[in-house]
């Protein structure tokens, strides 16, 4: 047991307070914009039954999740993804409810990793979810949301991939083969292995049009208004020309936003498609692998609650948007700091606390300690947890020492809270 005292499992890590001060402010950015678009903030449990997970198709693998058995021999998981406890949150919890639901949050995901490849099995993803709503405004304003949080982190080299799970829908309706050989094509279509998929489709019973138009969806590929001209041209049901439609009304609003630069169309974007019925979209970011950010519609899901509610949301990385910051030196450190230390004899206690009750009030960050003759050790540790001034109560006067420039000043506890004021600081800079 001893050999583990000084590790932790692979894939997990320590946050230490600087690293955390940093991460709870980008938290702080993100939760901001979430509530000043109406989002309002939840929480779902840490672990759900397997059954809520393992019954849904196209999301979170079985094997990704970590399961154990709880005392009555139930299977349960650690939260591998929010968007479906929130969607049962939504079918059983909010009955009363006769318009849209506007959900956020902020919480840790656990998921399994075979080859780690750096992927961490914690990690924390905020994201929002609005149910309720079938209008191509709702999916255009998720997306806003996203970008919005992107451009107030610094990072301007992005650009946002939209996609339609419903046009390659209606272009499988066209195709009579078995589930496995149409999903052999969606899965060569999101590679965009155009050699590949035309070997595959060669020797299959599907009309000329139709393989013609299948080979044509890889290079359904960049700037918006041109791609949805050419998957209009090649449309082969109602149900396609639907899906542009809806697309372009979704672009149009975002051009509206101001959006318009940040925005690619790709009809390829195809994964998922059993969770995903319409507009999908992911962020990426330029010289970085794997999006940051990713989402959709998802009208289907709430259905298997109860309650069937249009909806469409995204996910947001927080631990890889902070790498993906780091790498481009957008990355802002916080050091976490205190105002001040007070330091009081057991005679003095009684004043000590009630100063810093005061100091608190006003918002700085004070603590205190009981202190014998020698102070040189109170001195070392304020140095190292970088605290800016040491007050010492004595008998009738308190005395300053400035940590950082070593200064040493005596006051009376009336001129100490004197000088504070006059000097404007009457909270702390945090």
């Amino acid at each position: 047991m001893l050999q583990y005292k000084n590790y932790v499992p692979e894939g997990v890590a320590d946050t230490h307070w600087d690293e955390y001060e940093t991460k709870d402010r980008i938290m702080g950015q993100i939760k901001k914009h979430f509530k000043n678009f109406g989002y309002r903030q939840i929480m779902t449990p840490t672990f759900e039954y397997y059954d809520l997970f393992a019954g849904i198709d196209g999301t979170i693998h079985r094997d990704e999740m970590f399961k154990f058995i709880d005392g009555n021999g139930k299977i349960l998981v650690l939260r591998p993804d929010v968007t479906i406890p929130i969607a049962r949150m939504a079918a059983n919890g909010f009955e009363a409810s006769k318009g849209y639901l506007k959900f956020s949050y902020v919480s840790n995901v656990f998921r399994v990793s075979e080859e780690q490849c750096g992927n961490k099995r914690e990690f924390m993803q905020a994201g929002i979810e609005y149910l309720g709503n079938e209008k191509a405004d709702a999916d255009a304003e998720v997306v806003a949301v996203g970008i919005k949080i992107i451009l107030d982190c610094g990072i301007k080299n992005f650009q946002f991939d939209l996609g339609q799970a419903a046009f390659f829908k209606g272009l499988m309706m066209e195709v009579a083969v078995e589930r496995p050989i149409k999903d052999q094509i969606r899965k060569l279509i999101e590679q965009k292995n155009t050699s590949e998929l035309a070997h595959f489709l060669k020797p299959l019973n599907i009309p000329s049009r139709v393989k013609e138009t299948i080979l044509k969806i890889p290079y359904l590929y960049g700037k918006a208004a041109e791609v949805i001209v050419e998957a209009r041209r090649i449309a082969l049901n109602i149900e396609m020309e639907k899906a542009i439609k809806y697309l372009e009304e979704v672009y149009e609003i975002l051009k509206d936003y101001g959006y318009e630069q940040y925005i690619t169309v790709d009809l390829g974007l195809v994964n998922h498609m059993d969770y995903y019925t319409g507009v999908i979209f992911k962020g990426y970011v330029q010289n970085y692998g794997k999006p940051l950010l990713s989402g959709g519609r998802y009208d289907n899901l709430t259905k298997k609650y109860g309650t069937a509610l249009p909806a469409t949301g995204f996910g947001l990385n927080i631990d890889e948007l902070m790498e993906v910051m780091e790498m481009n030196n957008m990355l802002k450190g916080s050091t976490c700091f205190t105002d001040f230390l007070i330091l009081y004899t057991k005679k003095t206690r009684e004043k000590a606390i009630a100063l810093a009750e005061t100091l608190r009030n006003k918002g700085f960050i004070v603590e205190s300690d009981l202190y014998e003759q020698d102070i040189k050790n109170q001195i070392e540790n304020a140095e190292f947890r970088n605290i800016k001034e040491i007050v010492q109560l004595l008998e009738e006067n308190l005395k300053i020492i400035n940590i950082r420039n070593n200064e040493i000043r005596k006051n009376s506890l009336a001129q100490f809270l004197k000088n504070i004021e006059n000097s404007g600081a009457v909270f702390s800079i945090h």
